[in-house]
């Protein structure tokens, strides 16, 4: 579903906080998956400025592209070792966001831009992990990238590959995405390329050749 890899590693940053009492707070911060986000210079950026334990924890909480973390405090100290998991987006949602695996929506800060591009009024995400995952599953699965994924009251479902435009309707029943599954293994099977895919007739599929 990723168009990009993120190369599992560690970066170690010691960060000092001042402390409005006595101390500055020496902190570790480990990020499990590397860098990804704008968001996490920015995160860098700001817990500089914090002031206490409680502030620190505060931050790391407002970050929303955070999938888990450990905050420990070395007793007696004014040491601390930070772990970060980043959410892992597989799409962006009206350019506002990114919608990880879990369904989970965090601010889109431009940082991953070649992911599937999602537009429309949805509400649910569960769909278009479903569209996505109906022409992952079929044998198309390594000839095709999905570019942009739409949804209007007017058109419904509309997926944009970089081969051909698939159009779905309103409707996603059980029938409609058997019927892109079968129809997408039968152009594998005949070598067809066509510019359009149109399921959106209860009678059959109609396929355009035209450029």
């Amino acid at each position: 579903m990723l168009r990009f890899n993120i190369i599992q590693i560690k970066l170690i940053l010691i960060i000092f906080c001042s402390n409005a009492w006595t101390k500055n707070f020496n902190i570790d911060i480990i990020f499990e998956s590397g860098f990804v986000f704008e968001s996490q210079n920015i995160f860098i950026s700001n817990i500089k400025n914090t002031k206490s334990k409680q502030d620190i924890e505060e931050l790391i909480k407002s970050q929303d592209w955070i999938a888990r973390y450990s905050l420990k405090f070395t007793p007696f100290s004014n040491k601390a070792t930070l772990n970060i998991l980043n959410r892992t987006p597989q799409f962006i949602l009206n350019n506002e966001f990114y919608v990880d695996e879990k369904l989970q929506l965090f601010k889109f800060d431009n940082t991953l831009s070649n992911l599937i591009i999602v537009t429309g009024p949805i509400d649910d995400m569960a769909i278009v992990f479903k569209l996505i995952k109906s022409i992952e599953n079929s044998n198309m699965r390594n000839l095709l990238i999905i570019k942009k994924i739409n949804f209007n009251f007017t058109s419904g479902w509309i997926i944009k590959t970089d081969r051909y435009v698939i159009k779905l309707g309103n409707d996603l029943d059980d029938n409609k995405f058997k019927s892109l599954k079968d129809t997408l293994n039968y152009l594998y099977d005949k070598r067809k390329i066509p510019s359009m895919i149109d399921l959106r007739y209860k009678d059959g599929v109609a396929l355009n050749y035209g450029k």
